[in-house]
Formats: C-alpha cells, sequence, structure tokens
C-alpha cells in the first residue's frame, strides 16, 4: 500500500479534540481517528527535534543512532552521527517505493537525495527560493522570532506576517498536494512524508486562525501553579533563560490560545491533503499516519518549549494511522514510541526490518491486537540542549514515572493521584520500595536498550547509585 505521513512538530497530545481538548478544534485530524487508529498511549523517544526525527527515521533510540542534540548545538560534534545508518527511505526504495518528503527536516544532508534515497525532496531551501520568487522578504528568525521571544513583553505569540498559503506549512500541504500528483500516475506505490513547522514557537499564526480561540476560554493548568521543590534545578534555570518567570497565567493564557489557534490550522491542511487524496482516488489504497517528534510544556509547570525535563507534555504525542483494511474507530492503550514508527512503515510495505532496528511495528494493533510479551513501560531520553549536555532516562508505567537524573535529584511521580507531576517522591522513606522497583525497571531498559550508562567495565563499576555491581556486591 501507500504510505502517507504527516509529520508535525512539537504538538501536545491534549492539543487534539479526539483527544479531549476541551477547546481546541481539530475536526479533520478527528476523522483520520474514526477511520483507523488513535494511540493514546505514545510516547517520544527525546523531545528535542533532531534526536527525535533520527529516531523516527531509524527506529533507533538516540544513544544509539548517536544524533544526541539539535544541529549545532555543542559545536557540531554530534550532526553527523545518524549518517552511519540507514533510514526507512533508504529500505522501501530498496523494496520498490517512490519515495518522497517536504517540509523541515533538521537532520544532516539535508535535500541529498544520494545519501537518504528520496526520489522527490522539497527542502526549507525550496521554500525560501518560493517566497522570493513571489517578492516576499521574509526571515523567520528577523520576522516572527525575535519579535514575539524575546523581551520582557514577548509572549511567544502573535499574527504571523504571511498568508495562510505562503505560510511555510501552508506551502508544505500545497507541496504535498503536487507531489500526490506527481506520483499518483506510477506504476510503484509511494512514500511521502510532509513535514510541517507547526505548532512550534514562534506561534506566528496566519489569518484568521490567529483568532480562532478568546484567552479567557483557555482552563488553567492544573500545574501551573509548579514551586520546583525537590526537582533538578535545571529546571528553574529554563525560567531564567527563557525569561517566562514573570508570565502570569493571564500571559499564557494569550499564549495558549495562539498555539490552539495554530493547531486548527494545521488541522485544516491536514484536511487539504486528504482531499487531495481522495480526489486522487489513492484514499483506499494509502495508510495515513499523523503524528508529531515531541510535545510542548506551554506553560505547564511555568515552564515554555521543551528540553530539560520529561514531564508528559513534552513526551507524550499524538498518534494516528489510519490504514485501509483495518479496524476503523478503535483506540489502543499499549505503551508505543517513536521508534516503533519506521519498522511499521517497512511492515506495511512488506520490506524486511533490519535486525538492529529497536523499534517495533504496530501493524498488529491496527487489528486490535496486541502482540504478545509487548513493552510495559515507556523508554525516554535526554542529553543536552543548546549550551548544557547532561542526561536523563524516563521509564514510564500505568502508574510510576520515574526520571534518573545523575546530575541532581531523582524524580519519582504516582501518575495515579499526581498526573500534573507536582510531588516528587523520589526522597520519601516511604516509597523506598517504589522507587528500587522503578530503578530496576529502568536498569532493565537501559541494559535491553543497549544505553552504556548501564554498563559494568574495568573501569567502571557503579552508575551514580542506579545500581550496584556484582563486584561491590
Amino acid at each position: 500500500m501507500n504510505i502517507l505521513y504527516l509529520l508535525t512538530d512539537q504538538m501536545r497530545f491534549d492539543a487534539l479534540s479526539c483527544n479531549g481538548a476541551p477547546v481546541c478544534r481539530t475536526p479533520e485530524i478527528d476523522r483520520l481517528a474514526q477511520h483507523g487508529t488513535n494511540f493514546t498511549s505514545a510516547y517520544s523517544v527525546n523531545a528535542l527535534c533532531t534526536p527525535a526525527r533520527a529516531s523516527i527515521v531509524t527506529g533507533l533510540y538516540p544513544h544509539m543512532h548517536g544524533q544526541l542534540s539539535n544541529m549545532g548545538n555543542f559545536n557540531g560534534v554530534f550532526d553527523r552521527q545518524v549518517l552511519r545508518w540507514k533510514g526507512y527511505s533508504h529500505y522501501l526504495k530498496k523494496g520498490g517505493y517512490q519515495t518522497g518528503y517536504i517540509g523541515k527536516w533538521h537532520l544532516p544532508e539535508e535535500g541529498n537525495k544520494e545519501v537518504w534515497s528520496f526520489d522527490a525532496w522539497d527542502t526549507d531551501r525550496d521554500y525560501d527560493e518560493y517566497l522570493k520568487k513571489k517578492g516576499i522578504d521574509y526571515d523567520m528568525g528577523v520576522s516572527e522570532v525575535q519579535h514575539l521571544e524575546w523581551g520582557e513583553d514577548a509572549a511567544f505569540c502573535g499574527p504571523s506576517v504571511l498568508s495562510a498559503e505562503d505560510h511555510h506549512d501552508g506551502w508544505v500541504a500545497a507541496g504535498a498536494c503536487r507531489m500526490l500528483e506527481d506520483f499518483a500516475g506510477g506504476e510503484k506505490p509511494f512514500m511521502i512524508c510532509a513535514a510541517f513547522h507547526g505548532p512550534h514557537f514562534p506561534y506566528a499564526v496566519p489569518k484568521p486562525f490567529c483568532d480562532s480561540y478568546r484567552p479567557e476560554d483557555v482552563p488553567r493548568w492544573e500545574n501551573f501553579n509548579e514551586t520546583f521543590r525537590d526537582k533538578p534545578v535545571v529546571q528553574q534555570k529554563e525560567l531564567m533563560r527563557w525569561n517566562t518567570a514573570q508570565l502570569t497565567w493571564i500571559d499564557w493564557q494569550k499564549v495558549i490560545a495562539a498555539y490552539w489557534g495554530y493547531c486548527s490550522y494545521l488541522d485544516s491542511l491536514v484536511g487539504k491533503i486528504m482531499s487531495k487524496l481522495e480526489h486522487l482516488g489513492l484514499a483506499e489504497d494509502t495508510m495515513v499516519v499523523f503524528s508529531t517528534d515531541h510535545g510542548d510544556m506551554l506553560g505547564s509547570h511555568r515552564l515554555f518549549n521543551k528540553g530539560f525535563n520529561m514531564y508528559e507534555e513534552d513526551h507524550h504525542i499524538p498518534l494516528i494511522i489510519s490504514c485501509p483494511g483495518k479496524e476503523e474507530g478503535i483506540t489502543m492503550n499499549p505503551f508505543v514510541n517513536t521508534v516503533d514508527l519506521m519498522p511499521t512503515f517497512l511492515d506495511a510495505a512488506g520490506c524486511p526490518v533490519p535486525e538492529e532496528v529497536q523499534g517495533k511495528s504496530l501493524m498488529s494493533m491496527l487489528e486490535g491486537e496486541v502482540p504478545q510479551g509487548w513493552r510495559q513501560e515507556s523508554f525516554s531520553e535526554f542529553n543536552g540542549y543548546e549550551s548544557t549536555l547532561l542526561t536523563s532516562r524516563m521509564v514510564r508505567t500505568r502508574k510510576w514515572k520515574y526520571v534518573y537524573n545523575p546530575f541532581g535529584q531523582d524524580e519519582l511521580y504516582d501518575m495515579e493521584s499526581d498526573p500534573g507531576e507536582l510531588y516528587n517522591l523520589a526522597e520519601l522513606q516511604g516509597f523506598v520500595h517504589v522507587l528500587r522497583r522503578m530503578r530496576k525497571k529502568m536498569l532493565g531498559c537501559l541494559m535491553e536498550y543497549k544505553d552504556s550508562i548501564a554498563e559494568v567495565t574495568s573501569w567502571q563499576s557503579n552508575s551514580y547509585s542506579l545500581f550496584v555491581s556484582d563486584r561491590e556486591e
């Protein structure tokens, strides 16, 4: 079958009305869920664009593919690590597929069709040329970011200087429609990824979507009263890094309303692409995947953006798969992860999944069946961002979340009684047994996914109290 992958950037799980959003409306994405499978316990392996996208492409966790931070961070030390591995496009093209990509890439060798095995590729450089040909002088950093993000009164949001048509994501949707037309007449099946920029900040939203929601209608986040007591100090430093400590809830209501407007704009573009798919007679032969790379704090815990935390808002993500011939309108709750997308694409195409891939295909779940031995937890990692290298690992079960922070306090949250993750229980005597069990589960994940944090070598025997080696016993 054909595969159409709609990839957003920094979209929260709770931004979709099919996921319970009380105000934000996403009817087109909801329609995908009605005709497919909504994975309600999907998580990102890493709440940072480049590592997360490299995991989507390769089916590997960041500590394996080596793309540990965003492009350019740490003098570009990690910028080319992922090139040691092949992506889904390589295996699909080898299996007889036409492959296409349009939009945000955020990985090395952007536009290099030979390296990444895309037959058609419209990059952000092509978008820049598109604007120039229309006589539009635009630079996101100058035109949108600087006046919306920095400064005492900046609140990261506002109307875009671009129209809905000329906005980056409008260009992506139009290009995806053209690519569908080009591929529709071919004899080969196709795989197309349409990668939007939004709803990533700056929340510069084109009209009329920038006015879709009233700030006063935004209900207060339950964890906005965060005090950061008994939590890693780096979370408080984030308030200083993004100048958000002075923002009141009224300020954040404006930001969230703009973000929701951005989500509704993207929803309209999903509808545009789906209409083209149906018009071309391809809907009955195409699996459509809608997801994102990671979430967005958006004022939860008073934090902006993403990065130095393992909160749900950053890691719990939307994932919807609509597949011809499969069950419709079902909800699946097992823990799935962004590393599972690559093997799912290959499985859907009838291509063998390489042994080194750490993710698992989701195809059987589209029939409502959970494979025997499926994981009972979700594992995520963080390795640093911009100016700061540090290590975090997270294991999330139904009841508990444990965050391993070698640089500071570990975190333990009761996800049933404290879903807002306000109260860190890791240092409390009464939870010592829970902490021990979660550390054991963490160690199991580290060993299974070959994360070197858990290595015992002739030079190393104790990983910052996470475990004690046999030698020390």
